[in-house]
């Protein structure tokens, strides 16, 4: 399966800009550091969970079929705990998939651009610098959106389906090491799980509903014991001409 990075490495820290102001004082240089934090409280407000288990949440709004999705995935996490074969692990790692896409590209009941959805099943040290891309990205016009339309008027993932799957993909990561004096770019193979899938969207009054992605291929590893999305790739057209 050819695939291209939608999610290019290495990840940018995404971090908050400090505001330094310089007070001149009697001849001493005071400095007032002032930490500015994100639109972090309408997005604590947004996700406040109706259900919580050890480890995943469920928003407080999720569609219907979001929630189908994580009653799945809880029983999946359940039965890889349990006995990791090819079987549960594929099965988990299907349900991780699913619920992702259906938080993520679901508008419907999202309050804002900084109400990110999924990304609790993104790999942790990737998981700010995802977040900024999302809203700098595909959540970049959602205000002007929810100003426009009603929010039950936005797009819903009505329902996703796995098209391939790889429990033997290897991710190739490349590492500078010093021998004898000499930078050298080492090669490191990571095992990892390719998951090829679909999604569709309901009927919805948004028009632009029909530009949105709806096909990726998504690359996950092992974590804590939790699969994560390391990877989000998008699928190439493999016909020969």
């Amino acid at each position: 399966m050819k695939t291209k990075n939608l999610f290019h490495q290495p990840f940018l820290v995404f971090g908050m800009i400090f505001l330094v102001t310089t007070i001149l004082l009697v001849g001493t240089l005071v400095y007032q550091v002032i930490n500015f934090t994100t639109d972090t409280s309408k997005s604590v407000q947004n996700q406040v969970t109706e259900e919580q288990q050890d480890n995943y949440t469920l928003r407080k709004d999720a569609t219907e079929y979001q929630r189908t999705l994580f009653n799945e995935l809880e029983e999946a996490k359940e039965a890889y705990d349990l006995m990791k074969d090819d079987e549960t692990t594929l099965e988990y790692a299907e349900a991780i998939v699913k619920n992702f896409i259906a938080d993520f590209y679901t508008w419907s009941n999202k309050s804002g651009r900084s109400d990110v959805g999924g990304v609790q099943f993104i790999s942790k040290s990737n998981q700010a610098t995802f977040k900024k891309q999302a809203i700098d990205g595909f959540y970049l016009n959602l205000d002007y959106y929810l100003n426009e339309y009603e929010g039950n008027d936005l797009q819903t993932v009505k329902e996703v389906e796995i098209l391939d799957q790889d429990l033997n993909y290897q991710v190739t990561l490349e590492k500078e090491v010093e021998v004898n004096g000499v930078t050298e770019v080492e090669e490191e193979y990571i095992d990892a799980i390719s998951i090829h899938a679909s999604w569709s969207y309901n009927n919805s009054t948004f028009d632009e509903v029909n530009l949105f992605q709806n096909e990726a291929v998504f690359i996950l590893t092992s974590s804590d014991n939790k699969l994560v999305i390391s990877e989000i790739l998008e699928p190439l057209d493999t016909t020969v001409e």
